[in-house]
């Protein structure tokens, strides 16, 4: 009798083998790089994430993840680095955000002391209007914690930006410059800073901002 092995569409998640992950990641146009990779999640339901995110994941009416949520998620959660490259629409931002809300959950809770520090999380855009956008994904996906994020662009009053991050803030979200103004007036340190994000990264180095990247990131003492 010959044996006939189901899809995995018809498979649990139990059930799934290596032939079955390779079909799952090539129906899906998944294309990973690197040792120890994690399995891609293929629903909601099946992903590692609290129940406090995937109530906001429902609220905002997200009913499947798409490829790069569904390969950048587990991997992000496993706390290992990442480079993902997806269309725009793809909803990248997402991939990015919810590992971070889990890792950012999982600290210590923000107090007075704690504050002073500074963020747990850094997420840099090239453009105001992208780093809005994030912020707004991020408020969106944190609604039932009390994980803060601060918006912090140019464009807007720095001494409004600077009142807010005094308030203190698990999250940034920034560009560049203005992130970098905040952080020379003494507005902000990033002591405590342990998950950065570069959203359109290769953008933000055609756009001539590496050297600003590279100065938040390795910060020189006697400048900062």
């Amino acid at each position: 009798m010959e044996f006939v092995d189901n899809h995995w569409t018809d498979k649990k998640l139990s059930e799934m083998t290596s032939r079955d992950w390779r079909i799952f990641k090539e129906d899906h146009n998944i294309t990973t790089k690197g040792g120890g990779i994690p399995n891609p999640i293929r629903s909601w339901s099946e992903s590692e994430l609290p129940e406090w995110i995937l109530n906001a994941v429902k609220e905002s009416d997200y009913r499947k993840p798409t490829p790069v949520q569904m390969q950048a998620i587990p991997i992000g959660l496993s706390g290992r680095d990442i480079l993902g490259v997806a269309e725009t629409g793809s909803g990248k931002t997402a991939a990015f955000v919810l590992p971070m809300l889990v890792h950012i959950s999982n600290l210590p809770k923000m107090t007075r002391e704690i504050e002073a520090d500074g963020p747990y999380a850094v997420v840099l855009a090239p453009a105001r209007e992208l780093a809005g956008q994030i912020h707004k994904v991020i408020k969106s996906f944190a609604k039932f914690s009390s994980i803060r994020a601060v918006l912090i662009v140019g464009g807007q009053s720095i001494e409004e930006q600077a009142m807010e991050l005094r308030n203190g803030c698990e999250i940034i979200v920034a560009t560049p410059g203005r992130l970098i103004d905040c952080i020379e007036l003494r507005y902000v340190v990033l002591n405590q800073c342990n998950y950065v994000v570069l959203d359109e990264a290769d953008r933000m180095i055609d756009m001539g901002f590496e050297q600003q990247v590279v100065d938040i990131l390795i910060p020189c003492p006697e400048k900062h």
